[in-house]
């Protein structure tokens, strides 16, 4: 699929949701059905981390965005380094909106718009949005296999065996959810589409906290 340019993206509704990429827009929109609060809700990914800054500054100027958007949340991975996140979010966000003090998990209103970001697995921890759907796996049986797997396959392949061709999954979090995806009745390892096969739990109190931000907006 084509990938649509800045001036095809149209906000048409009042919150609006930054995510990094369509497999998070999917995902989101999941959620958003699941607990049935979609109608104000549109998400939008913002073509890659490197590119959320600029992408959200352009989208802030245009016309649709400023006729219809009321809340805005940014929702990235902290990957490796949770702090540095944090803070290229609040300055890019301070930058656009001219909004300050921003804190994780928390919506606040800045003139005639309301601002937040949240950081995927969630406060003060390094990973990603993947981890989050993990932990609600806890105690899954096929789960629990998955994991197995990998600990025999790790002793089995590069880096800790040096003489074996094949490496361990540079991503472990997303090879365990690719592996455990793969086994359900209707397959697919991206994780959004895997979400509106409702193969992910949002019940699970795993996503009590980002579906209480989303409701905050």
């Amino acid at each position: 699929m084509e990938e649509k340019k800045l001036d095809e993206v149209v906000i048409t509704k009042e919150k609006v949701i930054f995510v990094e990429g369509m497999d998070e827009v999917n995902f989101f929109y999941a959620l958003l059905k699941k607990m049935e609060m979609g109608d104000d809700y549109q998400v939008i990914d913002y073509k890659g981390k490197s590119r959320m800054s600029d992408f959200i500054s352009m989208m802030s100027k245009t016309e649709s965005f400023n006729e219809n958007a009321i809340s805005v949340a940014v929702i990235r991975d902290a990957d490796n380094n949770y702090d540095f996140v944090a803070e290229e979010i609040k300055d890019a966000l301070k930058r656009i909106f001219n909004v300050i003090n921003l804190e994780h998990g928390v919506m606040k209103s800045e003139k005639d718009i309301n601002i937040g970001f949240y950081i995927m697995p969630g406060l003060k921890k390094n990973g990603e949005l993947e981890d989050l759907v993990l932990s609600s796996l806890d105690g899954n049986e096929i789960f629990k296999e998955v994991n197995n797997y990998l600990d025999v396959l790790k002793g089995m392949t590069s880096p800790v065996n040096n003489g074996s061709k094949f490496c361990y999954p540079r991503k472990e979090s997303k090879a365990k959810l690719q592996i455990y995806f793969s086994s359900m009745k209707e397959s697919d390892t991206r994780m959004g589409l895997s979400a509106q096969r409702n193969y992910v739990d949002f019940t699970h109190d795993s996503f009590k906290e980002i579906i209480d931000f989303i409701r905050s907006m």
